[in-house]
């Protein structure tokens, strides 16, 4: 898969079969994870400051990474958010970059393959995705697809752009009080089965990844051109 539009569905799809009880910040991680065929990830924001938080983790092997990253100050982590690149740690493979990080993390796992991909919706790095599996296997999209869907979470993270009022509650924004916005909400949320809060975050991806205002995007799906659920193959921008 290598197009912003197929990632941006299997993306949707994943969410779809999350429980949407679980916070935003958690769909997104399991669902991300799914779409990259990892074994299990977490993102974490202001990775190397004093702020750091991980937002979620999906699984313990994911928070025993993120751990040990935390408390050794090194680790591929670390690498993503200080240089806003991609990088690729083998665990137990020796890696003279962090020697604390892969004798900690092989003694915990042996053998494992840790991706981190830097977050970054605005060309500033928000935080890292890291996703784990084993060293043999490699994500199931291209590096640059995978960049792609990590800023398309960072997206979906923030407050859209467009909203710059003070209002806290998305449905009181300016963008979103637009009745295409709302209508659009509304047949993501018949589409895929979700929630509207998942649904106003599947459309500011899809603003994102074609670079245009989120009434365009409302406007496409609403005309019938844009459907998330994969049945249509038209989309917006194309």
């Amino acid at each position: 898969m290598d197009d912003r539009t197929g990632v941006l569905l299997s993306l949707a799809q994943a969410m779809a079969r999350q429980s949407q009880t679980d916070p935003l910040p958690h769909r997104l991680c399991r669902s991300a994870t799914l779409v990259l065929g990892a074994d299990g990830g977490a993102i974490t924001i202001a990775y190397s400051s004093e702020d750091r938080v991980t937002l979620c983790v999906t699984d313990g092997s994911a928070a025993r990474l993120e751990d040990l990253q935390d408390v050794l100050g090194e680790g591929p982590g670390h690498t993503a958010y200080r240089t806003g690149t991609q990088v690729l740690a083998i665990v137990g493979a020796g890696d003279a970059r962090w020697p604390q990080f892969d004798a900690s993390a092989s003694e915990a796992f042996g053998k494992l393959g840790v991706h981190a991909i830097p977050i970054r919706p605005d060309h500033r790095t928000l935080g890292v995705l890291t996703c784990h599996l084993p060293p043999a296997n490699e994500l199931l999209l291209s590096p640059r697809m995978v960049q792609f869907l990590a800023d398309a979470v960072g997206v979906a993270l923030l407050r859209d752009p467009e909203a710059h009022e003070t209002e806290t509650d998305d449905y009181r924004s300016p963008w979103a009080s637009r009745s295409r916005i709302h209508q659009a909400t509304g047949m993501v949320v018949a589409q895929l089965g979700i929630d509207t809060g998942d649904a106003l975050v599947l459309l500011r991806a899809h603003a994102f990844a074609q670079g245009t205002a989120l009434d365009d995007i409302a406007e496409a799906v609403v005309g019938r051109v844009l459907d998330l659920s994969g049945i249509d193959s038209g989309s917006a921008g194309s």
